[in-house]
């Protein structure tokens, strides 16, 4: 995919700073000239996106970017030429410099993972910025460094609707050529059932009196008896089997219920016969599965 100049709103020429972002491990970068001018997203106003605000974040790939950054400088001024603060750089008491910057608006509450690729150690931070004042919140600034003897890795909570800016460097001034990756994950949405099952207890089991189902509009309801029972699919919001009416279920046996959707974590109903009752048991399916998975 294509990556476009970030923050429209500042006053960069945009055409000059389209970079290369694609998914990971598909780009190959041209070597680096003998005395390496700053990268494209050097400066804090230069970030680049990715994604656009208003447009979903991939969650589907791994993104990468390859810069080389040993020509990449620490700001006084992220704002110039307008007055503003200085660079906050360093995490956990090492020194940072060489900084290059990414934004990124989440579509959904989820997970951003950082994860840098160099010779040299790096520290990478996250924080949420202002989209009006373009003014990044330090104080919710968060940061991991990579090296030998620390973790290489950052993850941050972020949230649908805010904005958010990466500032990945190198530790002390080291800098040359460094590859970025970036994962958005989030937690598939749960369907979410309820089945209501009545019954005439009998002596060796139950009969059934009535079974309703209620799901979203466009769930896949199903259900199955491993005994006294034919097999029923329908597709609606609230469902009543009626075909279930008056069969009896033999002890031993059980009866399934099956709610499914497109990409979502189902949710899966059992009703166990004994003499006489049932017992209902609930768990979780594995997204546009039947597979049970636990629903914690």
């Amino acid at each position: 995919m294509r990556a476009t100049h970030t923050r429209s709103r500042r006053p960069m020429a945009v055409a000059a700073l389209v970079a290369a972002l694609t998914v990971a491990g598909t780009v190959t970068m041209p070597a680096s000239a003998a005395a390496p001018e700053p990268p494209i997203n050097d400066n804090y106003l230069s970030s680049l996106n990715l994604n656009e605000p208003g447009k979903p974040l991939n969650r589907e790939d791994t993104l990468s970017d390859k810069r080389n950054t040993a020509g990449a400088t620490v700001q006084s001024n992220i704002l110039s030429p307008s007055a503003g603060p200085a660079e906050l750089t360093g995490c956990k008491g090492v020194s940072e410099g060489k900084t290059i910057w990414y934004d990124f608006y989440p579509d959904a509450n989820g997970l951003m993972r950082v994860r840098t690729s160099a010779i040299f150690p790096t520290v990478m931070a996250i924080m949420p910025f202002d989209p009006k004042t373009l003014l990044p919140e330090n104080n919710q600034r968060v940061c991991s460094i990579n090296e030998p003897t620390m973790a290489g890795e950052l993850f941050d909570n972020v949230q649908a609707g805010k904005a958010y800016t990466v500032q990945v460097g190198g530790v002390g001034e080291a800098g040359g050529e460094l590859e970025v990756l970036f994962d958005y994950l989030v937690a598939p949405k749960h369907v979410e059932a309820e089945a209501t099952l009545t019954a005439q207890p009998l002596s060796k089991g139950v009969r059934v009196v009535g079974l309703s189902v209620s799901a979203p509009k466009k769930a896949r309801v199903e259900v199955r008896c491993t005994r006294g029972c034919s097999p029923q699919a329908i597709t609606a919001k609230s469902v009543s089997f009626l075909r279930l009416r008056g069969a009896v279920l033999p002890s031993g046996s059980a009866l399934k219920i099956y709610v499914t959707a497109k990409s979502e974590v189902g949710a899966y109903i059992e009703y166990k016969i004994g003499r006489g009752s049932f017992k209902k048991v609930q768990r979780c399916l594995a997204p546009g599965t039947k597979k049970l998975e636990s629903c914690e």
